[in-house]
């Protein structure tokens, strides 16, 4: 197992430095300019380009990549904001993970939770009502963009309810209570579609599993039915589930970026847009490339947990 991972994690790290090339060179053509956003529109030409001389905007591309690079390599240093003045893109990256993985950590939880024993349900009382129910939730979850199902959540609960979201993110260890009543709607929101898929995942596995010929053993034995599907059924259904699973949880980091920013949750999606917005260039690179970083750690757990459930993966 510990040769394996030490492949896997080998081969991530080209993939790592060609994600850090191809965004660093994409915002180099990307049309803006930070200067002007920083001093406005009634800045001279002369005082515009000082402050791009200032932020090495002149420096040519493969110059401030290095320049990048060493820095990271070398010190853990991200940069600075160009519009945020001295403020160090590391530390607002840190200050605002806690927010993302707070609205992660319970969207996976959730959808997990709700997906499993849908698609269970689902596929244990195949070609019944309850199947054709769960089957349509699922379609339309999959079918609802999730900003509009943001929108559309707030706009509920504000009309109905006149909810308004919280200002300021509230830590879960300061205040579970109230942090749990913060981002249930976004997590409600983010989870749907996650549900959604999940739940169609899980309920075709269980269909091909439960038609296996040792199932049809376990019956024939005498075990409860629900024995057969949860200890034998379920568990042989788990790994193209577990796919799906580390899928989504890519997918969140994207819905994220527009579920924060409809919420008001100052997490890494509202820091991208606000980067995007201004012309911010070094924290919209920063931000995609931890982003990238987080999918290439995401893929590389899913790949040793397979190696863990089936031994075949890894000697194959």
């Amino acid at each position: 197992m510990g040769a394996y991972i030490g492949r896997r994690v080998l081969m991530a790290i080209p993939t790592l430095i060609a994600v850090s090339i191809l965004t660093f060179f994409l915002m180099s053509i990307v049309p803006g300019d930070p200067a002007a956003v920083i001093l406005g529109q009634g800045a001279t030409a002369e005082l515009l380009e000082t402050v791009r001389e200032q932020l090495g905007l002149n420096d040519p591309p493969h110059v401030r990549y290095v320049k990048w690079v060493k820095n990271l390599v070398t010190l853990g240093d991200l940069g600075e904001s160009q519009v945020l003045a001295g403020q160090s893109i590391s530390k607002l990256i840190k200050e605002r993970f806690p927010v993302t993985l707070n609205l992660i950590v319970y969207t996976m939880v959730f959808s997990l939770a709700v997906g499993i024993p849908l698609g269970t349900i689902s596929a244990v009382r195949h070609d019944t009502w309850m199947d054709y129910l769960f089957r349509v939730i699922s379609v339309i979850g999959l079918s609802v963009p999730v900003f509009w199902l943001g929108l559309m959540t707030i706009l509920f609960l504000v009309r109905v309810f006149t909810w308004t979201p919280e200002l300021q993110w509230i830590n879960p260890f300061h205040d579970p209570w109230g942090n749990l009543k913060q981002v249930v709607w976004p997590v409600v929101t983010l989870g749907y579609f996650q549900v959604a898929f999940i739940s169609r995942m899980t309920r075709s596995a269980l269909l091909e599993v439960l038609s296996e010929d040792y199932m049809r053993t376990a019956r024939a034995k005498g075990l409860r039915e629900r024995v057969i599907t949860v200890r034998h059924g379920l568990r042989n259904a788990m790994i193209p589930v577990l796919t799906v699973g580390g899928l989504q949880l890519v997918s969140l980091l994207g819905g994220m970026v527009i579920t924060e920013k409809v919420f008001n949750l100052a997490g890494w999606g509202t820091l991208l847009i606000d980067g995007v917005l201004y012309n911010d260039f070094p924290v919209v690179q920063s931000m995609l490339f931890m982003m990238a970083a987080v999918v290439i750690a995401i893929n590389l757990v899913m790949d040793v947990l397979y190696a863990w459930l089936d031994p075949r993966i890894r000697y194959g």
